[in-house]
């Protein structure tokens, strides 16, 4: 039986996008935006760590 992977819990953690009031100014966009592109990239980077930890070797040569 193949046991289970060992996936670390912090990947397994949401990532933060903006979580402020509606953005009201040109300049609170521009922060709203710049926080949801970290959230999305945080967000990637975590799936793709996660991809890596449970991807299958492959066994036929």
């Amino acid at each position: 039986m193949i046991p289970p992977p060992n996936v670390p819990a912090d990947l397994l953690q949401p990532c933060a996008g903006y979580t402020g009031p509606l953005p009201q100014t040109e300049g609170q966009i521009s922060d709203a935006l710049i926080a949801e592109a970290r959230g999305r990239r945080c967000a990637n980077a975590r799936l793709a760590a996660v991809g890596e930890i449970l991807a299958v070797p492959n066994f036929e040569d």
